[in-house]
């Protein structure tokens, strides 16, 4: 389709020709968030949430990547997510300023009002927490991201914490970890911006 200039055009055109949103998300490189949204506005419910029983158009849409957007933190609490607490920095160490649950669950860190970094733990959600305070050299990723909470708070940006502890559940009487899962597709869906995983231009 020639002359479609914006991606929510792209999008809404897409989505009449018979595509899902999670493929029309991979063909332009956006966020299906955006997808979500752009469709929801335009009233289009077609191919949301089941496949659509029609053939495809065979024109063409021009596609060029688009820049990720950023994910705000109100995703997460309307699918569930609790707000935890505060990461402070006091005595040139990072503190949070609740304590954390022992159980197991997924948690996100929220830099400026953006979902940044999103993660899972079996320990228990207390546990990992003080992992990331404490930042032990030896184990890379707490102190990666250690640094990265500690270098945001002295530049004086503000870094909150979420939780969510999702059931686990049973899939033809195997069991499956819901937490696991969610850890899993929220880093597809939102890619933060410090997460290795699953991103490719974040430079972390």
């Amino acid at each position: 389709m020639k002359g479609l200039q914006t991606t929510s055009d792209k999008i809404r055109a897409l989505a009449r020709a018979g595509y899902l949103r999670t493929e029309i998300s991979k063909l332009l490189d956006i966020r299906y968030q955006h997808v979500r949204k752009v469709l929801v506005d335009a009233g289009i419910t077609d191919g949301l949430q089941r496949p659509v029983e029609m053939e495809r158009s065979c024109d063409t849409i021009e596609v060029k990547p688009a820049e990720r957007e950023s994910t705000p933190p109100t995703v997460l609490l309307d699918a569930g997510f609790q707000p935890l607490g505060e990461w402070r920095l006091v005595d040139g160490k990072i503190e949070l300023d609740s304590k954390a649950p022992s159980r197991p669950g997924v948690y996100a860190f929220i830099l400026e009002n953006v979902v940044v970094y999103v993660g899972v733990t079996q320990n228990g959600l207390q546990t990992r927490m003080d992992q990331y305070r404490l930042g032990n050299m030896g184990q890379r990723t707490n102190a990666r991201v250690n640094g990265l909470i500690r270098k945001a708070l002295e530049e004086g940006q503000r870094v909150t914490a979420m939780i969510a502890i999702p059931p686990a559940f049973e899939w033809n009487g195997l069991p499956v970890d819901g937490a696991a899962g969610l850890e899993v597709g929220l880093i597809e869906m939102i890619q933060p911006l410090w997460n290795m995983r699953g991103v490719t231009s974040s430079g972390f």
